[in-house]
């Protein structure tokens, strides 16, 4: 299960998660996989906010119709020449993702995909600014690599959430 949502944040959506981004408060060397040299910066603990745990948390049960539960929220960067690794972000079948990119601006040029990886076949959705994708979150999945040519921070929201009626 993958659903893209194209616009899914407004402007002043963009401008609030813009101001946090700006902020202090990220750390650097998350990675996504144990023994993973493919380190990324992180910026946690966005479920304590009223605008992500109740505003884009009711915004995202609306739209996919889901009963969700929230377990966390937070941003993640990467940078010129990084990517992600695959990798689950939980086992359980029942567990969602709903990740957000949140540049303003972007070019194609600069890479900065999702890629899902089933069966030895890999399905990229590319960056687009204010879009979405929702997924069963124990697909493998990762960040594409970016290009050299990128000189700012590749923003991503991530919702982690499991279905409330199973």
């Amino acid at each position: 299960m993958l659903i893209k949502y194209n616009e899914f944040l407004n402007t002043s959506d963009m401008d609030y998660i813009n101001n946090i981004a700006m902020s202090k408060g990220w750390i650097w060397g998350h990675s996504s996989a144990e023994n993973n040299p493919n380190y990324f910066w992180r910026y946690d603990d966005l479920e304590t906010d009223k605008f992500f745990n109740e505003y884009l948390f009711n915004k995202i049960k609306e739209l996919t119709n889901d009963e969700l539960i929230l377990e966390r929220v937070y941003l993640n960067g990467h940078t010129a020449c990084s990517q992600g690794t695959p990798h689950q972000d939980s086992k359980d079948p029942n567990g969602r993702t709903f990740l957000v990119y949140c540049n303003d601006v972007w070019k194609s040029e600069f890479g900065g995909g999702t890629a899902f990886v089933a069966d030895d076949e890999v399905a990229t959705v590319a960056f687009k600014p204010k879009a979405a994708i929702y997924f069963q979150n124990n697909i493998f999945h990762h960040a594409t690599p970016l290009s050299k040519n990128f000189k700012g921070l590749r923003v991503t929201l991530a919702f982690k959430m499991r279905l409330a009626n199973v």
